[in-house]
């Protein structure tokens, strides 16, 4: 690979970037294990993702790096759409409750997903792709740091598994709100909904339309 390549990578943005989202992360961490009733706030959940956004925004401003990955991408109606049908769905079969906590599951993808597909990954986009799915999965899960809490191997191959997923989606669509889905939906269906046979239908589905959606649908 031509050295060319690698000097297009801002060093300097990228460990900014970093440096910030992993000091948030362990600022946050420790407000949560100091005060333990936080963990059900969910306020409180919300700002544990907010390191990755803020990282990008402050080094994105500091070293005039751009992205042409963006809220809505390359189809504004679409990215609204990708949002709002599921939380309808959900809150149909689940009730209010269910809709509030799928449309919080987003909101929560897009403060990670606008730091790790948003800025890291264009700001590695020139790399082999194996490259920068590699290296963004690495730093993905050591920003994780209650990692004494999980299964390493098998959260080391999810996170591999969505960067090169959730990857490809925001290379496709430039949508950060799609990405967000994504990596929404995943976190959403942790708290035990796909046992739950309407659920694990209903989830089926919808991704099946967000693939409909963005790849079959042109306008």
């Amino acid at each position: 690979m031509q050295l060319s390549v690698y000097k297009r990578i801002h060093i300097g943005a990228i460990a900014t970037f970093y440096l910030i989202a992993l000091s948030l992360r362990l600022i946050i961490l420790a407000v949560g294990h100091k005060y333990p009733t936080l963990e059900g706030n969910y306020a409180f959940q919300l700002s544990t993702g907010l390191g990755p956004i803020v990282g990008a925004l402050i080094a994105m401003a500091i070293f005039k790096r751009q992205t042409a990955y963006t809220i809505t991408g390359k189809s504004i109606w679409k990215s609204v759409v990708t949002i709002a049908v599921p939380c309808l769905v959900f809150g149909i079969i689940g009730g209010l409750d269910m809709a509030v906590l799928c449309l919080l599951a987003f909101t929560y993808g897009l403060l990670e997903e606008y730091g790790w597909r948003g800025f890291l990954q264009y700001e590695l986009r020139h790399l082999p792709m194996w490259q920068y799915v590699l290296i963004i999965t690495i730093m993905w899960f050591l920003w994780h740091l209650d990692l004494h809490q999980r299964n390493l191997l098998p959260f080391f191959l999810l996170l591999l598994f969505a960067s090169w997923g959730i990857g490809k989606v925001a290379t496709d669509t430039h949508s950060l709100l799609f990405c967000s889905a994504f990596h929404g939906i995943v976190n959403f269906s942790k708290h035990g909904l796909l046992s739950n046979t309407p659920f694990l239908i209903a989830f089926i589905c919808i991704i099946i339309f967000w693939i409909v959606l963005w790849y079959f649908i042109r306008r």
